[in-house]
């Protein structure tokens, strides 16, 4: 099977994912995951969050007097906690799929569900892409990076408001 991944064998790559399964504990939060590839250079995520059953949006903390205070979070606390969440699963990710195969590029998109205000329905769009090259990922001093700061270092779109959240976006492609 390794000699068949170092050659470039994309149905080897694909086999290699599904038997190491490297995103498994990330799917046990309700993350779905399409992975596919043109080239033995590049692999293509789409992930899907799911941040309204992962993000919290209370807040607990113990009084002085030792008691349970729940409160809600801010919008702003709550969409910091989204970005970041969001942003670390896609370097995840990436650096799951670099360890894996002898790839060169990663492009991982996020699609969460969102409610459309123009036709009233919850519709799923596309929130951040990035293009994860391995060149740089390697620079990457993970124990101490803000997932969402990091992205600066590569290619990606994201529009985020810190009271909205996150907007419908476009996938970054193999032209960008």
């Amino acid at each position: 099977m390794s000699e068949r991944v170092l050659n470039g064998d994309l149905d080897a790559y694909m086999q290699v994912i599904e038997e190491m399964d490297p995103l498994n504990d990330l799917s046990e939060f309700g993350s779905g995951f399409e992975i596919g590839c043109n080239d033995a250079s590049t692999i293509f995520v789409q992930f899907d969050v799911h941040s309204k059953s992962i993000i919290p949006t209370n807040e607990k903390t113990l009084t002085k007097a030792g008691n349970l205070s729940v409160k809600k979070f801010t919008k702003t606390k709550y969409y910091d906690l989204q970005q970041d969440y969001v942003c670390s699963c896609m370097i995840r990710i990436a650096r799951d799929l670099f360890a894996l195969l002898p790839i060169h590029t990663t492009y991982v998109h996020a699609y969460d569900e969102q409610l459309n205000t123009e036709t009233g329905h919850i519709e799923r769009y596309c929130i951040v892409s990035a293009k994860f090259d391995r060149a740089t990922f390697e620079t990457l001093n993970f124990a101490f990076i803000d997932p969402s700061d990091a992205l600066n270092n590569f290619k990606h779109n994201m529009k985020f408001r810190k009271t909205l959240g996150f907007a419908a976006i476009n996938e970054l492609t193999d032209a960008d």
